[in-house]
């Protein structure tokens, strides 16, 4: 099997997928975008010079890490040549991003390849255990659900680099609300599942000064029968910890991701979402349905542009 990288925009995850991919005997790598040829040089990749030259290396999937405003028009290219496609976070900055890749991506279901995207964070193995038995613990059913709350505790600080600043840029990798809440609003979707939108959000500068965006944020969220989700952010720590808690009539059922552990990919669904997309791409499918990751981007677009009206 060959798979493709196109575009180095972040470097870790890039690195993390092909670690893993070599993990799973997959060795045949093809990188667009490797500007100081490190990443062929640590992952035996070939180097190519343009997205065209990629394509004609006639890649099995493809792995996208771009600024958000080239990612439909190279999610484009390779779909329409029928190479399934995941695209790295962020995905979208903008609305104006989400509508074009919407374009691009809601095509795949008439029969253009399938294009995946979403937080590795869906596939950490305590999220799935916890989305199998949430309000179904102690007797209950899903009807059981009333809510669920989630904190996303990462420090902002890395983005505030020259090489990642356009991270944090509302108008580009759209700030913290999109590029950390995008985690938050993942999480509740894998557990509480599709139907969400968002209803409100709020961020501010509470530590970190030269920040473009927020250092905090809150996104509310519900579902149509009511249920509700509660998003926490905060940029402003130096601790990476995710937290699910899922709140039903009988109490609070957990889950905690912190990457502490002997395998943090694996612990943090870096594995899962590669084995994920590894089978839908074997099975002609998207690892996530696009109506799902849609649901997801738009949340948090809506929340950039709740907490600060008039910025899309």
């Amino acid at each position: 099997m060959r798979v493709a990288f196109a575009g180095l925009a972040t470097a870790y995850h890039p690195g993390a997928d092909a670690r893993l991919l070599r993990d799973r005997a997959i060795t045949d790598l093809v990188v667009w975008g490797d500007e100081d040829g490190s990443f062929a040089a640590e992952h035996g990749a070939e180097p190519v010079r343009s997205l065209a030259e990629l394509v004609a290396a006639r890649p099995d999937a493809a792995i996208v890490t771009c600024r958000p405003r080239a990612v439909p028009d190279v999610v484009r290219r390779l779909t329409e040549a029928g190479i399934p496609t995941f695209v790295t976070k962020p995905a979208v900055g903008t609305a104006a991003d989400l509508d074009r890749l919407d374009e691009v991506a809601g095509s795949a279901r008439s029969g253009a390849a399938p294009v995946t995207t979403c937080s590795v964070l869906r596939f950490a193995p305590a999220v799935r255990r916890l989305a199998e038995t949430a309000g179904g613990a102690e007797g209950g059913t899903a009807g059981d659900v009333l809510g669920v709350r989630v904190t996303v505790r990462h420090s902002v600080a890395a983005y505030l680099s020259p090489g990642r600043r356009w991270l944090d840029d509302p108008d580009e990798g759209g700030g913290t609300l999109v590029t950390m809440g995008l985690h938050g609003v993942e999480l509740a979707s894998a557990v509480l599942g599709p139907g969400l939108r968002a209803r409100w959000a709020g961020g501010a500068v509470r530590v970190h000064r030269e920040t473009r965006s927020e250092d905090v944020g809150v996104i509310a969220l519900t579902w149509p029968d009511g249920r509700y989700g509660l998003v926490e952010i905060l940029g402003a720590t130096d601790e990476e910890r995710y937290e699910v808690t899922v709140h039903t009539p009988r109490g609070t059922e957990t889950a905690t991701l912190t990457g502490a552990g002997e395998d943090p990919l694996e612990a943090l669904g870096y594995a899962g979402t590669v084995d994920a997309f590894l089978d839908g791409t074997a099975e002609g499918r998207a690892a996530v349905p696009w109506t799902t990751a849609r649901e997801v981007l738009g949340a948090v677009v809506s929340a950039r542009g709740a907490a600060f009206p008039g910025r899309r």
